[in-house]
Parts: structure tokens; C-alpha cells; sequence
């Protein structure tokens, strides 16, 4: 997995980048939980001129930090099971730490997101090595 530009959230270039267009799918995630200790997340990209994804409500106990891990696994699990492989893949998130968990194959918190994250990484890299950019 390769991580391209950290910290671009925020950032003056940030609207840029998400508006160029690039080959390929752009996929878009984000974790949260709330103050009630709700937590989920999205994985939204665009389909001809809609935008459609999935949202995942994970329960009253897992932190933001799980929700981002699921997110990044769910959006590349989404691109995995394409019928045809995009060309590319380009996934934005605000999660540098779960990107960093992502690439990792330490023991550890959301050691069950990076193992399936790499299964999925494994299917899109069958089909084209240098598909995945992760901004």
C-alpha cells in the first residue's frame, strides 16, 4: 500500500486534489464516533453522475480510530469485488494512522481491518500491480 501525501485534509491544495479527475475509481472514506459512543463509518464514490456507497453503524463501543481501519478495509473489499478491475484505485480518507495500521503486519489494534485490507490489496494487485493510491 502506498501512502502518497499526508495530511492533505484541511490542507489549501485539499479541493483540488479531490476534484481532478483521475482514472479509474475515487473512493472516499471517513469514521467517526459521537459523544453517545456511537460509531460507524462511509465508503462513498461516484457512479455515472450519483454518488452511492455504504454507511456501517458498528455499535457503542469501538473508537473513531476502528471506524477509519473498517472504512479504509470496506472501501478496498468494495473495489475488490468489481466485476471489471478499475484501472485504478484512489482512496481519500483523513486517517493517517489507519493507513499506517493498514501497511502494517504487527500485532495489534485493528490487526482483523489490516489483514483484510491486504486480502483485498492482494485481488486488485493480481489484476494490476500498481492500482491503489491512498491519499
Amino acid at each position: 500500500m502506498e501512502l502518497i501525501q499526508e495530511g492533505w485534509v484541511g490542507g489549501a491544495g485539499a479541493g483540488v486534489e479531490v476534484e481532478k479527475a483521475r482514472p479509474g475509481l475515487a473512493v472516499f472514506t471517513d469514521g467517526s464516533r459521537l459523544d453517545d459512543g456511537a460509531a460507524g463509518y462511509a465508503v462513498v464514490w461516484k457512479n455515472g453522475q450519483s454518488w452511492v456507497g455504504i454507511k456501517t453503524h458498528m455499535g457503542y463501543n469501538p473508537e473513531a480510530y476502528d471506524a477509519e481501519c473498517a472504512a479504509l478495509s470496506r472501501a478496498l473489499e468494495s473495489a475488490s469485488r468489481r466485476q471489471t478491475t478499475p484501472e485504478r484505485v484512489t482512496i481519500f480518507t483523513d486517517a493517517q494512522a489507519a493507513i499506517r495500521r493498514m501497511a502494517s503486519e504487527e500485532p495489534g489494534p485493528d490487526q482483523k481491518y489490516a489483514l483484510q485490507a491486504r486480502k483485498h490489496i492482494a485481488v486488485l494487485r493480481k489484476a494490476r500491480p500498481d492500482i491503489i493510491e491512498i491519499w
